[in-house]
Order: C-alpha cells, then sequence, then structure tokens
C-alpha cells in the first residue's frame, strides 16, 4: 500500500496506549498533496475510519466521544469534515477504502489504475454540506496498457455526493 491508515487493525491501541486511543474514530490531520504509483495494491487506503468528536487529554490520550452517537442521540462524526485534498493516484491496482464517513475527497485525481475507486459504505456527513467526491478527475489512457476507467462506488441508506467530477478516456469496465 502506499498510503494506509488501518483504522480498525487495532481498535483499541497498542502498548502503552492501549485502551486509551480509539484509531478508527481519531480525525486526520492535513492529507494533501500526495502521489501513489506503481503499488502492488493500493495506493491510498483509508480502512474503515470515521473521524469522530473526541475528547482528549494533554497527552493526545481519548478521554471520551469514540461512540457513534452523542449521550442526546446526535451524530457524533467531526465538523466540519475532515478532507483529503489534491490526491493523484496512478497505476494502483486499487485505490480508495472499504468503509468512509466524514471524510471527503477534493481535487483528487486517479489515472490508470486498475480499479479507479473502490468504497463499500459510508454515511451521511455529520456536518450536512460536505460532499464524498468534489472537483475530482477519474481517467484512464487507453494507449496505456494498465487501468480501466471504472468506479466501484458505495451503497447504504445515505446520499452519495458527487460533485464536479469529471470521467474521460477508456477502456471501461473489466
Amino acid at each position: 500500500h502506499g498510503l494506509y491508515t488501518p483504522g480498525s487493525a487495532f481498535p483499541r491501541g497498542q502498548g502503552y496506549a492501549w485502551g486509551r486511543v480509539c484509531p478508527q474514530f481519531t480525525p486526520f490531520g492535513a492529507i494533501r498533496g500526495n502521489v501513489n504509483h506503481d503499488n502492488e495494491r493500493y495506493g491510498l487506503y483509508l480502512d474503515n475510519q470515521y473521524p469522530r468528536n473526541l475528547d482528549r487529554d494533554k497527552n493526545g490520550f481519548v478521554r471520551g466521544g469514540c461512540p457513534e452517537f452523542t449521550t442526546d442521540g446526535k451524530d457524533n462524526g467531526v465538523v466540519p469534515a475532515n478532507v483529503v485534498e489534491d490526491e493523484f493516484d496512478y497505476h494502483n491496482l486499487f485505490v480508495g477504502v472499504y468503509s468512509l464517513g466524514d471524510v471527503s475527497f477534493v481535487g483528487h485525481t486517479s489515472l490508470n489504475n486498475a480499479h479507479s475507486f473502490y468504497w463499500e459504505t459510508s454515511k451521511n456527513f455529520a456536518d450536512g454540506v460536505s460532499h464524498h467526491f468534489r472537483d475530482g478527475i477519474v481517467a484512464n489512457n487507453q494507449y496505456d496498457s494498465y487501468g480501466r476507467l471504472q468506479f466501484y462506488g458505495p451503497s447504504g441508506p445515505f446520499t452519495f455526493r458527487f460533485t464536479n467530477m469529471t470521467f474521460l478516456g477508456g477502456p471501461v469496465g473489466e
């Protein structure tokens, strides 16, 4: 993998941090301007990440906020949503996520990947305004022997917001 965030691999942390963190629900810092190319598996791979509004102590350990909903029943997803910005993925077997919420892709470019983007499940954004994808390009050069123009989008009881996206090139599908 090029850029991999194994959110659910150690859901309660490891070592000294065990039981004091919840990696799957910890908000990201800036993810901007990365290039992932020629990876055997995933280029970008954000695995099972749902950033939430965590209450942390001065050492960064979690005091609360890991649950999906607040005590009054509101969505606990991070507001504003985390953003992956200006990501470029090229010649990877896969690009994408399995399960991801409250993370927006802005300016993402996927070029000549075997699977332009793969995403299984998600949710509506807690902030109510973010888009899953905005201002991106999914492209495949038909003269390059690697890649297909195909976007595997998620399913579920939510609105998948896809705005100002450009799809160009071919071939399409398997």
